[in-house]
């Protein structure tokens, strides 16, 4: 009875567990052997605190910094309780419901180990485990809250005892204390926690793994730590729990697995994260043979952070793959890469900013307050809810439809632009910037605003309540369109107003109805600020069918605006309305012309109306090749044109028939000089220069900053089979020399050069050509090859790595020159022309001599207004008969045989031209043109310091210089002089060696000081005077000017003299000292 009570007992234990997971090979199944791809998410910030998640990274990062900070505001009971309603509020049953509904099936728990277990150095007794019930109750209700959506929970040692890595946000480290790598008892408490926790729920269906240690980032040479760490998990959990999943993450961010394979473990799955970087097609080359290799799962266990276009990329990516995925995270605070982002209260601003020095600091009681408030807007009743982003992660990963993002928007009303359309980029929306990928290594925002949703749409917040939702499109691009499910409910004529912001004038948009445009392209006049919202003037003449419609708005150039709404009202009937022309833009073709009318186009009339139609590009009339009708667009015709366009031409359409009518028998309005939208995309123009990392399409390879000459960056990293893409416009039909700046530290490489046909899936070779051993990744050489053929036009062509080992910087094609004269093979009328000889713009032979054989040298005039300068004459080779002209000169000199020199003389300052011809050879001149100068006027500046005496000369017009002070000379060589000067009157002459240039006088005084006391006074002043007079002319002036007295008084052996205005009323008075080396004026002020 007992056996047979213990099999019983054990088929139920089997069964119990009998929904769980567990591996097989290279899959996760459940108990029917089904695979099970994971698609979770993560609750960050719920156990453990990251600052960047709260706004107060770099202030406050880890978990225990926030907690003191908090302490020191409000105490260890406010904050512990503040704690408690955190964990309370942060991930709820209605959390786990949300999950379910968006389509997830499964959560991994980031924990914090000191939920269950106290720290080392807290523990009553070492080496034994203190064990905390919260952290398994929290457990325990997540498990009851998932179980009704047959969901799984992956435990995820977020943070581990002393935590596992240099980043101390992620894992709470303290760096004042022992990591989980320099402590054997935080190691022995991870092990014994692990087993604690696979004994508590080693029987529970809905735990769907281990994830032993979250993103080791620490130095462990050759893994050998982490691997021992690991394996003593393995053996803990092994012992009470043979059934459950367990996920090993590498070092450095979970990425390096060195030294954690093979695996030693026959139900365990390898775990890597993705954050910040681009979503290519061999994303994952690098981890998917480890999963071939060792026969096991992979679980991409943490990624996020971005935009929406990321993460449907990067699922595509992974489910492509057949690699299940978590998400991180579900809410941070005012964020909106989560699907919930919590609202940043007042208060708890106000604590942010006196952490950062930049308030004051709030009471204890307002910091309680303020935390506890943002712990109740941790629920996501009042969370503000992001449903772009569960439908990225979801529904756009499966199909490329939109749908409208609340309700579809209706016509005659506002369409609120924030409002647009749930899809993909180039579906639901264009934009220029879609995701963060840290080319250079900086966060790059995909929404500029960081408003309201998820995708790369700029979405900015206004109080232009009345006429807006509150929120605006801002920082646009040209190029750039946003699309919206409308419904007009009535066929007829419209008029539409935007609402538009703008410090600038000339920003530009137009209007489109299922892809056919239904306004001008409309231009923005500033309105005086970026939140000052305005009616665009009236858009008239817009005519709109009943029903169902796609709605774009589309942004022509780059200059900026913001606009928040477009209204629509009905105006009158359709047939109210003229036939006219819209817009044109170019297409995708690049030799085509859409020209979009405000009505249907009777088709009947199209073939007919070519002639009619006249294109400019760039101010030169194309030839037409066709007019033809659009498939699907009534309101469009199509203008061929023979010959390619380019991305920066101009391109203007004209019509001055009378062919061309509306489905309604009207005749189109001619038009003229209609400029033409060209949203062409930018193709390099050649020959010309490419830059190798400015690929449309890269795959492999590696972008690092070079320091070759000109900076920027450079491709690296290569290997066979790593190709880039670039679009060319070819000017001509011909073949190129291309030169490649390569650089290789230790082997040389080959490169190929391919042109890609329209499918872009056959390749035709160019070239190739082998790089060479340079010594280094930068040191840079050139090596060069000749193409074959690339006809005129546009084409894509493909630099393909044939062998890997070398960095390339860019390329450039160049006109093959074959012999050398400068003119391309193309252009070259003698192609065989000697090596280094002269040659016409055809390439052929031209006479000439050596640069250097005539000569011409000057003598300036020897002073100012003289007519005696003169300008010298020589020629090396006079085998030749020579003319030379100079301006000013009636008859040319001949020179040649016995005259090898001549001179021009009699010349005053000015600009001559010198020109040599060669009798016989008339395609020969040589010109220089040359000044005659003069000397410079004499010019100088005296600079006196008054406390000092100290004098600076700086003079000009000479070399040298007689400096004359009182009769004491001074002879100055170059263009500054200093000296002392005595107290008194300075009388300076300056001259130079040439009379000519005059004479410069100055006189300078330097007084000597004075003091003056009492002031003020009632009547008797002393006066003490420096220096050595004896004698002194004191004038004394009224604050009207009217003179009072002027006398001469006599300084005495003490240096003062006496200054009585004791018979004068009250009142301030001026008084001014003159002698031989005083001269000083001062205000009395007379009681």
């Amino acid at each position: 009875m007992k056996k047979l009570f213990a099999l019983i007992f054990l088929l139920l234990i089997n069964f119990s567990f009998s929904q769980g997971l567990k591996t097989s090979g290279k899959k996760i199944v459940d108990k029917n052997g089904n695979e099970v791809l994971l698609r979770g998410m993560g609750p960050g910030g719920w156990l453990v605190m990251e600052g960047y998640m709260n706004q107060s990274a770099g202030i406050a990062g880890p978990q225990h910094e926030i907690k003191n900070k908090l302490i020191e505001l409000m105490g260890e009971e406010k904050t512990e309780t503040f704690f408690k309603e955190w964990r309370k509020n942060h991930f709820t049953k209605r959390d786990v419901d949300s999950l379910a509904a968006w389509g997830f099936n499964s959560i991994r728990l980031p924990m914090h180990y000191n939920l269950m277990t106290l720290p080392i150095e807290d523990e009553p007794i070492p080496g034994q485990q203190t064990w905390i019930e919260e952290g398994f109750t929290i457990i325990d209700n997540l498990l009851e809250w998932v179980k009704p959506h047959n969901m799984y929970v992956i435990l995820d040692m977020h943070a581990a005892p002393g935590g596992q890595g240099y980043n101390q946000d992620i894992s709470d480290y303290d760096p004042n204390k022992p990591s989980l790598w320099e402590s054997k008892a935080n190691q022995d408490k991870l092990v014994a926690l692990w087993k604690k926790i696979a004994e508590r729920y080693k029987d529970n269906e809905w735990i769907g793994g281990y994830d032993l240690i979250n993103e080791t980032n620490w130095d462990l040479p050759n893994g050998t730590l982490l691997r021992q760490v690991f394996e003593r998990i393995t053996k803990a959990i092994r012992e009470v729990d043979q059934n459950h999943i367990i996920y090993i993450e590498g070092n450095d961010y979970a990425n390096n697995f060195t030294g954690l394979t093979p695996p030693w473990d026959d139900n365990m799955v390898y775990s890597f994260h993705k954050y910040w970087s681009t979503v290519n097609d061999d994303d994952l080359d690098w981890v998917l043979p480890m999963r071939d290799q060792h026969n096991v799962p992979l679980w991409m266990g943490e990624s996020g952070e971005n935009s929406n276009t990321w993460y449907t990329r990067f699922i595509s990516l992974l489910e492509k793959n057949d690699v299940g995925w978590a998400w991180w995270t579900i809410k941070k605070v005012g964020d909106i890469d989560s699907p919930f982002s919590v609202i940043l209260n007042p208060g708890y601003q106000k604590i942010l900013d006196y952490w950062k020095g930049e308030g004051d600091k709030p009471t204890e009681d307002e910091a309680y307050s303020a935390m506890m408030k943002l712990a109740e807007n941790l629920l996501i009743e009042n969370c503000l809810y992001r449903k772009d982003i569960p439908d990225a992660m979801f529904r756009q990963t499966k199909t490329d439809d939109v749908i409208p993002y609340s309700k579809i928007q209706t016509i005659p009303g506002r369409i609120d632009l924030s409002d647009y359309d749930l899809g993909k980029n180039n579906f639901a929306y264009y934009d220029t910037d879609v995701s963060d990928n840290r080319d250079n290594g900086e966060f790059r925002a995909w929404n500029s605003g960081w408003r309201y949703r998820n995708d790369g749409v700029d979405i900015e917040e206004n109080n232009d309540l009345s006429f807006s939702n509150g929120k605006h499109i801002g920082f646009v691009q040209k190029g750039e369109w946003i699309s919206y499910t409308v419904k007009v409910f009535q066929t007829g004529a419209y008029k539409a107003i935007a609402r538009v912001a703008s410090e600038e004038t000339g920003g530009e948009f137009h209007l489109s109805l299922n892809d056919e445009d239904i306004t001008t392209t409309q231009s923005v006049t500033g309105t005086g600020g970026w939140t000052n919202f305005k009616n665009h003037s009236d858009i008239n003449d817009i005519v709109l069918e009943e029903g169902e419609h796609t709605f774009k708005i589309h942004f022509d150039n780059d200059t900026p605006l913001n606009i928040s709404g477009i209204r629509f009202e009905r105006t009158g009937a359709a047939n109210s309305v003229d036939f006219a022309a819209i817009n044109g833009n170019t297409v995708s073709d690049e030799k085509s012309i859409e020209i979009s009318f405000n009505q249907n186009v009777a088709s009947s009339s199209i073939a007919s109306s070519k002639d009619d139609f006249s294109i400019s590009v760039n101010g030169i009339d194309r030839e037409i090749s066709s007019v033809s009708s659009v498939a699907n667009k009534q309101r469009k015709i199509l203008i061929t044109l023979k010959e390619n366009l380019l991305f920066s031409d101009q391109i203007k359409a004209s019509y001055t028939g009378s062919s061309l009518t509306s489905s309604t028998g009207q005749e189109l309005k001619q038009f003229s000089d209609m400029l033409v939208n060209n949203t062409l995309q930018e193709r390099f123009v050649i020959p010309g220069k490419i830059e190798a990392e400015a690929s449309k399409v890269k795959f492999g390879f590696g972008i690092e900053d070079t320091t070759d000459e000109g900076g920027g960056k450079n491709l690296g990293y290569t290997d066979p089979g790593d190709y880039a893409d670039y679009l060319i416009y070819s000017n001509n039909s011909q073949s190129y020399s291309v030169d490649f700046r390569v650089a290789g530290q230790n082997n040389a490489g080959e490169i190929g050069l391919y042109l890609l046909d329209s499918t872009g899936t056959r390749e035709y070779e160019l070239c190739t050509v082998e790089t060479v051993k340079t010594g280094g990744w930068q040191t840079w050489t050139t090596v060069t090859a000749n193409t074959k053929n690339i006809g005129k036009g546009v084409f894509t062509i493909r630099m393909k790595v044939l062998k890997g080992g070398f960095n390339l910087n860019w390329f450039e094609f160049k006109d093959i020159d074959t012999d050398g004269d400068g003119i391309s093979d193309s252009n070259d009328s003698c192609p065989d022309t000697p090596e280094g000889a002269a040659v016409d713009f055809n390439g052929c032979e031209i006479f000439t001599l050596p640069e250097n054989n005539n000569k011409v040298s000057v003598t300036s005039s020897t002073c100012i207004g003289n007519t005696d300068g003169s300008i010298g004459l020589s020629v090396e080779d006079a085998s030749y008969s020579y003319s030379v002209t100079v301006t000013g000169q009636d008859d040319p000199i001949a020179m040649g045989g016995e005259t090898k020199t001549a001179s021009v003389t009699g010349l005053g300052k000015g600009t001559y031209t010198v020109c040599f011809t060669v009798d016989g050879q008339d395609n020969y001149e040589q010109c220089f043109e040359v000044n005659v100068g003069e000397p410079e006027p004499l010019s100088a500046f005296i600079d006196v310091n008054d406390d000092t005496r100290e004098t600076s000369f700086q003079l000009s017009g000479s070399s040298s210089y007689t400096i004359d002070i009182n009769g004491e000379r001074f002879d100055v060589k170059g263009n500054n002089f200093k000296t002392t000067l005595s107290t008194g009157l300075s009388v300076i002459t300056i001259t130079t060696d040439l009379d000519c240039q005059g004479v410069i006088e100055r006189e300078v005084f330097i007084s000597e000081d004075i003091l003056y006391y009492p002031n003020p006074t009632r009547g008797e002043v002393d006066v003490y005077v420096h220096g050595e007079d004896t004698k002194v002319m004191m004038t004394v002036f009224s604050s009207k000017g009217d003179l009072i007295f002027s006398r001469e008084q006599l300084i005495q052996s003490t240096r003062k003299t006496d200054l009585d205005l004791g018979g004068v009323p009250a009142g301030t008075y001026l008084v001014t000292l003159d002698g031989p080396t005083v001269r000083k004026t001062f205000k009395i002020v007379k009681k």
